[in-house]
């Protein structure tokens, strides 16, 4: 092989490098991310906002930044809040502080920041402390309430990031 062809095979190695980069740079975020503790399916979840109401038992096992679209419901966001965390494994769903979100999603989703083992949560509990980069690219705070996911009506008008943690109860083998 010669030295034209060389330069030839290399010239063309380099353009397919950069085609490839400029594409995968164009793919849009994805809209869940793995949660690294793997936990069978729960049949119910309790959503909380009060963190005295989380058993002295319990475990975080993940901290979460939920991007909820304008104008759904109350009750569609419970829904799919109840479905995720029960999937995952979760009997308590902690919810946090809500912030407007820039981003404008179209569907929910649920970003994981960890942590990579579970952690006894009225021990180790520190704080929101999770996802400031994304969490702070959000705009203004905004006022959830309390006990606000019956009705049809939708608790916002724009679309809103919300901070929340899911925690396991069950004794077993990630009690220590």
């Amino acid at each position: 092989m010669g030295p034209m062809v060389r330069a030839n095979r290399f010239y063309l190695s380099v353009i397919v490098a950069i085609i490839a980069f400029s594409l995968a740079s164009c793919t849009p975020k994805p809209t869940q991310t793995t949660i690294a503790t793997i936990l069978p399916a729960t049949s119910h979840v309790e959503i909380t906002f009060d963190e005295r109401q989380i058993a002295e038992q319990c475990r975080v096992f993940a901290h979460l930044l939920i991007a909820i679209p304008a104008n759904l419901s109350e009750i569609a966001i419970k829904e799919e809040v109840e479905r995720y965390a029960m999937e995952n494994g979760a009997d308590y769903v902690l919810v946090g502080f809500v912030r407007e979100n820039l981003d404008d999603p179209e569907t929910m989703t649920f970003t994981s920041y960890g942590p990579s083992q579970p952690y006894l949560f009225t021990q180790q509990w520190a704080g929101w402390k999770f996802g400031f980069r994304d969490w702070n690219r959000g705009g203004q705070l905004v006022d959830y309430g309390y006990d606000r996911m019956k009705r049809e009506k939708s608790p916002f008008d724009m679309p809103v990031t919300v901070q929340a943690l899911l925690l396991t109860c069950q004794l077993g083998p990630l009690k220590q």
